[in-house]
Protein backbone atom coordinates (compact mmCIF):
# COMPACT_ATOMS: atom_id res chain seq x y z
CA UNK A 1 0.00 0.00 0.00
CA UNK A 2 2.69 2.40 0.52
CA UNK A 3 4.71 1.81 -2.78
CA UNK A 4 0.82 2.88 -4.56
CA UNK A 5 0.76 5.90 -2.08
CA UNK A 6 4.33 6.70 -3.04
CA UNK A 7 3.52 5.99 -7.47
CA UNK A 8 0.49 8.35 -6.91
CA UNK A 9 2.37 10.95 -5.17
CA UNK A 10 5.19 10.65 -7.53
CA UNK A 11 2.77 10.99 -10.65
CA UNK A 12 1.16 13.49 -9.03
CA UNK A 13 3.87 15.86 -8.75
CA UNK A 14 5.42 14.91 -12.67
CA UNK A 15 2.34 16.13 -13.68
CA UNK A 16 2.25 19.73 -11.62
CA UNK A 17 5.50 19.99 -12.83
CA UNK A 18 5.00 19.43 -16.65
CA UNK A 19 2.06 22.26 -15.89
CA UNK A 20 3.77 24.54 -14.79
CA UNK A 21 6.75 23.84 -17.58
CA UNK A 22 4.08 24.51 -20.13
CA UNK A 23 1.92 27.40 -18.66
CA UNK A 24 5.60 30.18 -18.59
CA UNK A 25 6.27 32.28 -21.36
CA UNK A 26 9.45 30.93 -23.58
CA UNK A 27 12.73 32.48 -22.77
CA UNK A 28 14.19 34.61 -24.72
CA UNK A 29 17.32 32.87 -26.91
CA UNK A 30 20.64 34.25 -25.76
CA UNK A 31 22.20 36.75 -28.51
CA UNK A 32 24.91 36.23 -30.24
CA UNK A 33 28.06 38.77 -29.63
CA UNK A 34 30.45 37.36 -31.66
CA UNK A 35 32.15 39.46 -34.71
CA UNK A 36 31.03 37.58 -38.08
CA UNK A 37 35.05 36.16 -38.45
CA UNK A 38 34.54 34.35 -35.05
CA UNK A 39 31.18 33.33 -35.92
CA UNK A 40 32.84 31.78 -39.25
CA UNK A 41 35.86 30.31 -37.38
CA UNK A 42 33.75 28.75 -34.86
CA UNK A 43 31.70 26.86 -37.90
CA UNK A 44 34.01 24.62 -39.47
CA UNK A 45 31.01 23.84 -41.79
CA UNK A 46 30.82 27.33 -43.05
CA UNK A 47 34.12 27.92 -44.50
CA UNK A 48 33.99 24.24 -46.29
CA UNK A 49 30.72 25.30 -48.04
CA UNK A 50 31.28 25.66 -51.57
CA UNK A 51 29.85 28.72 -53.05
CA UNK A 52 26.95 28.32 -55.43
CA UNK A 53 27.96 29.53 -59.44
CA UNK A 54 24.57 30.95 -61.04
CA UNK A 55 22.73 28.74 -63.19
CA UNK A 56 24.05 28.29 -66.72
CA UNK A 57 22.42 30.59 -69.48
CA UNK A 58 21.08 27.88 -71.88
CA UNK A 59 22.89 27.51 -75.17
CA UNK A 60 19.95 26.18 -77.74
CA UNK A 61 16.57 27.71 -77.81
CA UNK A 62 14.05 24.73 -76.92
CA UNK A 63 11.26 24.64 -80.33
CA UNK A 64 8.24 22.27 -80.45
CA UNK A 65 6.14 22.60 -82.86
CA UNK A 66 2.36 20.72 -83.96
CA UNK A 67 0.49 20.47 -86.74
CA UNK A 68 -3.44 20.23 -86.88
CA UNK A 69 -4.56 18.00 -88.71
CA UNK A 70 -1.17 15.91 -89.30
CA UNK A 71 -2.70 13.70 -91.78
CA UNK A 72 -5.39 13.57 -94.46
CA UNK A 73 -6.63 14.45 -98.43
CA UNK A 74 -6.02 17.61 -100.43
CA UNK A 75 -6.12 20.28 -100.28
CA UNK A 76 -5.39 19.94 -96.34
CA UNK A 77 -5.20 23.05 -94.35
CA UNK A 78 -2.70 22.60 -91.78
CA UNK A 79 -3.00 24.86 -88.40
CA UNK A 80 0.77 25.44 -87.13
CA UNK A 81 1.04 25.93 -83.29
CA UNK A 82 4.83 26.43 -82.25
CA UNK A 83 6.53 27.45 -78.69
CA UNK A 84 9.93 28.30 -77.60
CA UNK A 85 11.59 28.50 -74.12
CA UNK A 86 14.94 29.35 -72.74
CA UNK A 87 15.17 32.38 -74.69
CA UNK A 88 15.12 35.90 -74.20
CA UNK A 89 12.05 37.93 -77.20
CA UNK A 90 11.43 38.50 -79.47
CA UNK A 91 11.87 35.47 -81.62
CA UNK A 92 12.26 34.89 -85.50
CA UNK A 93 10.55 32.15 -86.81
CA UNK A 94 11.08 30.80 -90.03
CA UNK A 95 8.86 27.94 -91.65
CA UNK A 96 9.78 25.59 -94.55
CA UNK A 97 6.66 24.03 -95.29
CA UNK A 98 8.55 21.22 -96.93
CA UNK A 99 6.28 21.37 -100.15
CA UNK A 100 8.43 24.17 -101.99
CA UNK A 101 6.44 26.92 -101.31
CA UNK A 102 7.25 30.20 -100.05
CA UNK A 103 8.75 30.31 -95.85
CA UNK A 104 6.35 31.79 -93.66
CA UNK A 105 7.86 34.34 -90.76
CA UNK A 106 4.29 34.24 -88.49
CA UNK A 107 4.60 32.10 -85.08
CA UNK A 108 1.67 30.00 -85.31
CA UNK A 109 0.46 29.99 -89.89
CA UNK A 110 -1.81 28.25 -91.65
CA UNK A 111 -0.46 26.30 -94.53
CA UNK A 112 -2.47 24.45 -97.25
CA UNK A 113 -0.92 21.24 -98.95
CA UNK A 114 -2.10 20.90 -102.17
CA UNK A 115 -0.66 18.40 -103.23
CA UNK A 116 -0.55 14.97 -102.10
CA UNK A 117 2.82 13.29 -100.36
CA UNK A 118 5.04 12.64 -97.75
CA UNK A 119 5.78 16.35 -96.24
CA UNK A 120 8.41 17.66 -93.50
CA UNK A 121 7.98 20.70 -91.92
CA UNK A 122 10.48 22.56 -90.29
CA UNK A 123 10.48 25.64 -88.10
CA UNK A 124 13.63 27.26 -86.98
CA UNK A 125 14.02 30.12 -84.43
CA UNK A 126 15.93 32.62 -83.20
CA UNK A 127 16.26 34.83 -80.21
CA UNK A 128 17.19 38.50 -79.26
CA UNK A 129 20.34 37.33 -78.10
CA UNK A 130 21.08 34.99 -81.31
CA UNK A 131 20.84 31.66 -79.41
CA UNK A 132 18.67 29.22 -82.28
CA UNK A 133 16.86 26.08 -82.43
CA UNK A 134 14.66 24.08 -84.68
CA UNK A 135 12.17 21.31 -84.82
CA UNK A 136 10.56 19.33 -87.33
CA UNK A 137 7.23 17.58 -87.91
CA UNK A 138 5.70 15.22 -90.46
CA UNK A 139 2.66 15.86 -92.39
CA UNK A 140 1.00 13.01 -94.79
CA UNK A 141 -0.83 14.34 -97.45
CA UNK A 142 -2.91 11.29 -99.09
CA UNK A 143 -6.29 10.57 -101.21
CA UNK A 144 -8.79 8.61 -99.09
CA UNK A 145 -9.41 4.73 -100.20
CA UNK A 146 -12.68 4.27 -101.07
Amino acid sequence: MNRTIVSQGFLFALTALLAAACTQPPKEAPKATATPAAAAAATPMAQAAPAQAPAAAADELYVDLEGDPDEGAPPLTVKWTSTVEDGTPPYTYKWDFGDGSPASTEANPTHVYAKEGEFTATLSVSDSKGLNGSEEYDILVEKEEE
